[in-house]
């Protein structure tokens, strides 16, 4: 699998980044990373499309905020085959906000086991939801 995150795993279409930030909207909190999902509807180009989100609440200055951004771009794409290879393997499409929301500012190397934790416990979150039954008034 080529190591990368192309142009069909970025996510681009508002109404799903609006949907991602809804109330209703599941979350996971874990190790410092937020995760947000969505499913999608199956004949998508990608099993996971992402987005990263950096508060301006939290960084003032937008040098900071895209640092923090392209730190999280690389974690997730050194770290994305088990996400991915769970959603193709299961056929379920989602879309993923990443935010890091802890209060240390966010280190390469230290943050790295960190988020193939966080990853791994996202998967288990994915399972969890997946094996429970969507009501039909849903």
């Amino acid at each position: 699998m080529k190591q990368g995150i192309a142009k069909n795993e970025r996510l681009r279409q508002q109404s799903v980044i609006d949907s991602l930030f809804v109330r209703s909207c599941p979350a996971l909190l874990a190790y410092g990373f937020r995760f947000s999902w969505h499913a999608l509807k199956p004949p998508q180009e990608s099993n996971c499309v992402v987005l990263f989100v950096s508060s301006k609440k939290k960084l003032k200055r937008a040098v900071d905020r895209n640092r923090r951004k392209r730190l999280l771009r690389e974690l997730y794409r050194l770290n994305k085959q088990a996400l991915v290879q769970y959603a193709s393997l299961n056929n379920q499409y989602f879309a993923i906000s990443i935010n890091y929301v802890g209060s240390a500012e966010l280190d390469f190397n230290l943050h790295t086991p960190l988020f193939q934790k966080a990853i791994q416990k996202l998967i288990l979150e994915l399972k969890k939801n997946n094996s429970n039954p969507i009501h039909p008034a849903h």
